[in-house]
């Protein structure tokens, strides 16, 4: 079996521009529910991710023609197609950077409050951009006439290689810089905020995801100089083509990422409300399952009538008992003369009702 890299960059970018396709769509979905209104930040972002799509799609068709594929096995006609995409691709992937980390800049204007501090963001964003936007530009000013870049059988004389290798690593190291800084610089524009700690560390954490985007140019530099110094540059390419896109992607990503906190505070909002309305209802079972018993009726309907039913228990008890003293004579003279009444005995005490039910505190 042919040994390629079509699939892998062709998965690669599909992902990428996918997921941070979707992740701006949440950004621009929650800054519309929760009345945030948009700026040009969101168009600045809305383009990059335009120019990310075109990198994308010009890289997959150049996949198609070949790149990815050993050289040697590569129709010369195909790769004239397939380099020329890639050319026009690579400019798109260029513009692309500069455009998201404007868009990130022009966020962080939004926050600032002091004049360093927007002077300190006005001059990353216009040396970023006009350092990548040579760099996008130098590709089409390397060969003359221009279709020597891809045409390598055209007449015409190049650069040097060495001359734009060196040109996008020295992009590459400065974006990854200002993507240091940019990531940095939210810890000093919201710590003076009214905020919260927990919120603030949470904001700024989310708005700090800028450093990936600084990663992923380092590691892109790092392939610059290895497919450069490749023979076979249509099969070893796959890895830059993979990090140039994926520098853009994570820069769409770390932008829109911290107004997704939007949804977060409402979903914990209301998971907090359903949380505490659980805890009343299991605190109000509780009480009153503890709530004590009514005792059970003994026929009397208030103590009052309690008592008077003891009394009168009392007196059905009370009985009379006579005594004969002598012989029976059947006289009724003689049986009133002796008989003797019976003193009645003393009445039990009623039980108070502590006494009664001991158990009820």
């Amino acid at each position: 079996m042919e040994e390629t890299n079509g699939p892998r960059i062709v998965i690669s970018l599909s992902v990428m521009t996918g997921v941070s396709l979707l992740l701006m769509l949440l950004r621009f979905f929650c800054k519309a529910r929760y009345g945030k209104r948009f700026g040009w930040d969101d168009h600045l972002l809305s383009a990059s991710w335009l120019c990310l799509v075109t990198y994308s799609a010009l890289t997959i068709v150049a996949v198609n023609y070949g790149i990815g594929r050993r050289k040697a096995l590569i129709p010369p006609g195909n790769l004239v197609v397939a380099l020329e995409l890639l050319y026009i691709g690579r400019f798109f992937g260029i513009i692309a950077l500069a455009i998201s980390k404007s868009s990130f800049a022009v966020t962080l204007l939004h926050l600032a409050r002091g004049p360093w501090q927007r002077a300190v963001i006005w001059t990353i964003l216009v040396s970023l951009n006009l350092v990548m936007w040579v760099c996008g530009f130098s590709l089409f000013f390397q060969c003359t006439p221009v279709q020597k870049a891809w045409n390598l059988d055209a007449p015409g004389s190049c650069w040097d290689s060495r001359v734009q290798v060196n040109i996008g690593i020295g992009a590459g190291a400065y974006s990854a810089a200002m993507d240091f800084i940019l990531a940095i610089f939210p810890t000093v524009l919201i710590w003076h905020l009214q905020m919260g700690t927990r919120e603030k560390v949470g904001v700024v954490v989310a708005m700090s995801l800028g450093v990936f985007a600084g990663i992923t140019a380092i590691v892109k530099s790092y392939f610059i100089t290895g497919t450069a110094r490749s023979s076979d540059f249509t099969f070893s390419s796959a890895d830059l083509l993979i990090w140039s896109a994926s520098e853009t992607a994570v820069t769409i990503m770390a932008a829109s990422i911290p107004f997704l906190r939007l949804i977060a505070k409402e979903v914990s909002g209301k998971t907090q409300q359903r949380s505490a309305a659980r805890y009343t209802k299991n605190l109000t079972a509780a009480t009153a399952t503890a709530r004590p018993k009514a005792p059970e009726s003994d026929g009397y309907d208030s103590e009052k009538d309690s008592l008077d039913g003891v009394l009168k228990e009392e007196h059905r008890a009370t009985i009379r008992i006579a005594y004969r003293t002598g012989p029976d004579t059947n006289s009724s003279t003689n049986t009133s003369a002796n008989t003797m009444p019976m003193p009645m005995p003393m009445p039990m005490p009623m039980p108070t009702p502590m006494a009664r039910y001991p158990n009820v505190i």
